[in-house]
């Protein structure tokens, strides 16, 4: 998104900006790109937190997800809670990729496992959870409160060749991003049928997080 694109100007956006020291608890440029679109004032610091929790005590692909933003939010949070001059608002995201075989996918370790991935989803479907938290100060209380959500979007592939997986992968577009590919890029291709949020794959649901941010102004209102 270049500089001068238009944002939405929304005075709850601007109100919250004021109030709060908003931090987007992640290095992704999709995350940031995607934020920066609405007329809010952030700042970004990627989480610390290491993302080795163990998938097998998740009961569901999206639990696993959303655990995994709980913990980058809180990371950020115990970080900056100390130093801050005004109430914090912090924000974590954590996507990943589920297989039609039940596989959780998450960023390929190297060009041949994002072509093996790709082999594997391809002519099949998969589901793309982002597990969202925001931990915020809230007057007069000792603990910060946590909003969580999780979104799903169902994507169904074309029958991929070869010859497009190849050339994909030589992009290195699939090797930051959960399940080794984004239709939002390059991966445009692959895709025959997608079900839900689109902007969910690139790591921010951001229709669900407005609507989050909508309720935690009005809760927050004194």
């Amino acid at each position: 998104m270049s500089a001068n694109a238009a944002k939405l100007r929304i005075p709850f956006l601007g109100e919250l900006g004021h109030r709060f020291r908003i931090v987007l608890a992640s290095g992704s440029p999709r995350r940031k790109e995607l934020l920066s679109r609405l007329d809010i004032s952030y700042e970004v610091i990627p989480s610390d937190f290491p993302e080795d929790l163990d998938k097998s005590q998740f009961a569901t692909a999206g639990d696993y997800a959303l655990e995994n933003a709980v913990q980058k939010a809180n990371a950020v949070y115990q970080k900056l809670k100390s130093e801050s001059s005004k109430p914090l608002l912090i924000i974590g995201a954590d996507t990943v990729v589920l297989s039609d075989s039940g596989e959780i996918l998450e960023k390929p370790a190297s060009h041949d496992d994002a072509i093996a991935t790709l082999k594997g989803l391809s002519g099949g479907s998969n589901s793309i959870f982002t597990g969202v938290c925001l931990v915020y100060d809230t007057p007069g209380a000792t603990q910060p409160q946590v909003a969580k959500a999780i979104e799903l979007t169902e994507v169904k592939f074309y029958e991929l060749d070869d010859a497009l997986i190849e050339a994909y992968v030589a992009t290195g577009d699939p090797m930051d991003k959960s399940g080794s590919y984004g239709y939002q890029s390059l991966g445009y291709l692959f895709v025959k049928e997608i079900k839900g949020e689109f902007y969910n794959a690139a790591g921010l649901p951001c229709a669900r997080i407005y609507q989050m941010l909508r309720d935690l102004h009005h809760q927050t209102l004194v």
